[in-house]
């Protein structure tokens, strides 16, 4: 099966490097890593996505899902990121899944330069990726787009609709289906009625599923980069006066059943930030999000928490 990807990164000789380079649609075979040698044009790439959906009674149905990824983060990690989240889903709810990549780099304490990077590039995830994707949609298509994003991917997202809404073209009115943030690195404070952080985030999407857990050491750590500033709302969750389309699903609980006790706190604090791509009750509820058949509140092994929150199946 191949592997869909948008990068924005650079090239160094035949490999992708750290700084931003030129757009690029990635067609990777099943098993290889990407490299710059498997990118194609935008119109073969978009009819090989198109070619992933069922035609069923002369209608082109499926699911499209696009994954953001986080900081500190390499084109093979995004890779291996990728591959789990397909095989965490194949059995649930199969769809395309589509990574953007935009120029991570692998150091931990290169977090203030990365969140430049990340607001620079994240116009490209709405002009490179959902405009061509919903342009190539005919009267007879009736396929899904969903959002994923993880750690900074969240902040990626965000500015990436903000600055959508900002453009003449861009600025339309089209809708994300499912938009969910594992692990956001945002502030969770934003997210409030009116706020012109969130309101473009919020206005492009049915529905917004915030997963968080109070163990994510890796998020403390960002707090203390970004010099105290509002906790996070992949740790904290999102206020209880958050839109009506918001829901938060904290993982806590569940997290604290499978914690690597002995690690070291390197491995400690990334393990408590990226468990979900690994995790079996973390795609049985993802599953059922992205499907969107039943009501947040009925979803099956979730509990009700405090105010609006629910809780992750133990």
């Amino acid at each position: 099966m191949t592997k869909f990807f948008i990068t924005v990164r650079s090239i160094s000789g035949n490999a992708f490097g750290d700084n931003i380079g030129a757009i690029r649609y990635l067609a990777v075979p099943d098993g290889v890593a990407p490299t710059p040698a498997h990118a194609i044009g935008l119109k073969a790439w978009l009819n090989q996505v198109m070619a992933t959906f069922r035609n069923q009674n002369d209608a082109t149905t499926g699911d499209v899902l696009f994954f953001v990824h986080g900081f500190n983060v390499g084109i093979a990690d995004v890779d291996t990121e990728q591959n789990n989240v397909r095989a965490g889903l194949a059995a649930k709810f199969p769809c395309t899944i589509i990574s953007f990549d935009w120029p991570s780099w692998t150091d931990t304490f290169a977090y203030l330069p990365e969140l430049d990077t990340a607001k620079q590039t994240a116009i490209n995830l709405v002009n490179a990726g959902v405009r061509p994707l919903l342009a190539a949609q005919t009267k007879d298509c009736r396929v899904a787009v969903h959002t994923i994003c993880h750690s900074m991917g969240a902040y990626v997202v965000r500015e990436a609709l903000d600055h959508a809404d900002d453009g003449i073209v861009t600025g339309t009115d089209w809708m994300l289906n499912q938009l969910v943030m594992i692990a956001g690195d945002v502030d969770a404070d934003d997210f409030v009625d009116g706020n012109k952080d969130t309101e473009s985030m919020l206005g492009h999407a049915y529905r917004l599923t915030n997963y968080f857990s109070r163990y994510d050491e890796a998020l403390q750590i960002s707090n203390v980069k970004r010099a105290g500033v509002a906790p996070r709302a992949g740790r904290v969750g999102l206020p209880d006066n958050a839109p009506s389309k918001t829901v938060n699903v904290d993982c806590s609980a569940h997290f604290d059943t499978i914690r690597r006790p002995g690690a070291d706190a390197i491995a400690a604090a990334s393990w408590s930030h990226s468990w979900y791509f690994t995790d079996a009750n973390f795609y049985d509820d993802l599953a059922q999000v992205l499907s969107g058949a039943v009501d947040r509140s009925v979803i099956a092994g979730r509990a009700p928490g405090p105010g609006r929150t629910l809780t992750l199946k133990v």
